[in-house]
């Protein structure tokens, strides 16, 4: 469940140095307690360190209630232009302080150093869990926080970062109202690893040995199963719609005969040799392989064998399409006309309609995208109490009552023809979990796990899950699913394989008939059940018997 917004707090963006292209400057984000929404306010300048103290007096600001007293100024110099004709000119000189560098100065330092040694993906990763750490830190009480910036000194102790890992565990800084542990130790080990560059230049003394929080193991999903992933395939075209269902149903099917990441799924070629691409044999005993260029997880150039599944796949596909991407989603907005005029509805109207209407079938009407849709309902005072019909389309005299009397029309709008990035797929494929109902997680207050629908990777997942079935080793099964380290594939499906094995030895003990120890003639001990004795044999033995 979302969280509820927090009075005091500020996020600044974009949250790097600016480029050309940034024409606005810098921008705070934060809830504001006048208008009972979410709002942007221009910070005036370009400088980063002064950008950074807007942030901080901002948040002083709605904390104490002077953000109400001064009718919504974000700053003492707002006020001041408020009341006084003269622009007030804010001073950008930086002031060094004798306690060390800030954390400000490092990072940046840090970021110039991280920018040649990891890739684009990566960077942002970490710019992204740095600055959640910045905001939790600078939120904490410190005279150093109101004065210098958050200096590097007081970061690098371990009461502080204990502290930012409870208000990390406690979901400060989160969409929802906690994180999990395992998302708190990868955050931590970011921090961490800052820290560590500090300490190497001098800037810090020491790193604190902070303790990891205990955490499972485990994975943030399951392998599907056949009958899954078909629940999944017939749910397609409610998502994307039935003009676009046949290349997204492709895609899945990609993905459930290759073992694919989502990212390899979107770099995956014809006749491009930069990217993904098959190699079919050219000669009598060879098979079909995959080439994997470095641009994948582990880093490294690879040859794969070709699944039969991704042969049969891909050999359905006529000759004279086998050019450029292998797999090519169409837009899901596909329901947006060429030139149609967007309007948006009153906020009546919007929760009238979106109690019975699906996001999708609103933005067909109104002209826009389904993330515009989402955002005007998330401003709406009252939340719909939805009953979604997905495959229903609103009728044509309830878009006319609308568009009769819009809270805003006028802008066309094209439909998108660029082709999706690897995180609009990976949404939309999740979006198709939700809507097949394939819980790979449920929800867990004791863990801290939420509930999962299925996802890209766990279609990947039950790739892996259908070899192991079949008897493929885990050798060859970290070949195909192309693990960094055998660990990774030992940790994951091993287990796998060890209880089926040893199940299948339990079963094979268990099940055996139980068989007789008696003593064969009384004397010899053994395996096989006595023989029955006829009555002359009895005489006999009765005799001897005697005799002794």
């Amino acid at each position: 469940m979302p969280r509820r917004p927090e009075i005091g707090n500020v996020q600044l963006y974009p949250d790097r140095p600016l480029r050309k292209s940034d024409r606005n400057g810098y921008v705070l984000k934060f809830y504001c307690p006048i208008r009972c929404k979410r709002i942007r306010r221009n910070c005036g300048t370009r400088d980063r360190r002064e950008a950074r103290r807007m942030q901080r007096e901002c948040r002083e600001r709605l904390l104490n209630g002077e953000y109400l007293g001064s009718d919504g100024a974000i700053s003492a110099s707002h006020v001041a232009e408020s009341c006084s004709p003269e622009p007030v000119v804010a001073d950008h000189v930086s002031h060094r302080n004798d306690d060390g560098p800030t954390w400000q100065d490092c990072y940046e330092r840090y970021l110039e150093h991280r920018r040649l040694r990891v890739r684009e993906d990566s960077l942002v990763h970490l710019t992204s869990r740095l600055s959640i750490a910045e905001r939790i830190l600078e939120a904490a009480p410190s005279p150093a926080n109101q004065t210098e910036g958050l200096l590097m000194s007081d970061v690098a102790t371990l009461n502080r970062l204990e502290y930012l890992q409870e208000r990390l565990l406690a979901g400060d800084e989160c969409r929802y109202d906690s994180r999990s542990p395992n998302t708190v130790n990868s955050l931590m080990a970011t921090v961490l690893a800052f820290i560590r560059f500090c300490q190497i230049r001098g800037w810090v003394t020491t790193v604190p040995p902070l303790e990891k929080l205990d955490a499972d193991e485990v994975m943030k999903g399951r392998p599907i199963s056949d009958a899954e992933f078909q629940q999944m395939l017939e749910a397609t075209p409610s998502v994307v719609g039935q003009s676009a269902a046949d290349s997204w149903i492709f895609a899945l099917k990609v993905l459930w005969e290759s073992g694919f990441r989502v990212g390899d799924l979107m770099d995956f070629s014809w006749d491009d040799s930069r990217h993904i691409h098959p190699v079919w044999p050219t000669r009598q005993g060879q098979y079909p392989t995959i080439v994997i260029v470095s641009s994948q997880k582990n880093g490294r150039v690879q040859e794969i064998p070709m699944l039969p599944g991704l042969v049969d796949l891909l050999e359905s596909v006529p000759a004279k399409r086998r050019r450029g991407w292998v797999v090519n989603p169409e837009p899901v907005e596909f329901e947006i006309a060429v030139n149609a005029t967007s309007f948006r509805p009153t906020p009546e109207q919007l929760l009238a309609v979106a109690t019975g209407y699906s996001n999708w079938s609103i933005a067909e009407v109104c002209g826009v995208s389904e993330a515009a849709v989402r955002n005007w309902i998330s401003e709406l005072p009252t939340k719909p109490d939805r009953t979604i019909h997905l495959n229903e389309r609103i009728p044509e005299k309830l878009v006319a009552r609308m568009k009769k009397n819009p809270l805003r029309s006028g802008s066309t709008m094209a439909r998108s023809v660029e082709r999706f990035s690897v995180e609009r797929v990976s949404r939309i494929i999740c979006r198709i979990g939700e809507a097949a109902g394939v819980i790979v997680q449920h929800a867990d207050k004791r863990t801290g796990q939420r509930k999962k629908f299925a996802s890209a990777h766990d279609i990947r997942r039950g790739c892996a899950q259908r070899l192991i079935n079949l008897g493929v080793s885990a050798e060859t099964l970290k070949v195909i699913m192309r693990h960094a380290s055998f660990s990774t594939t030992e940790k994951h499906y091993g287990a796998v394989r060890s209880a089926q094995n040893a199940a299948a030895e339990v079963a094979a003990r268990m099940t055996t008939p139980a068989q007789n120890s008696a003593f064969v003639g009384g004397l010899v001990g053994g395996m096989k059940k006595a023989p029955q004795l006829s009555a002359e044999e009895l005489l006999v033995l009765k005799s001897l018997l005697a005799k002794l």
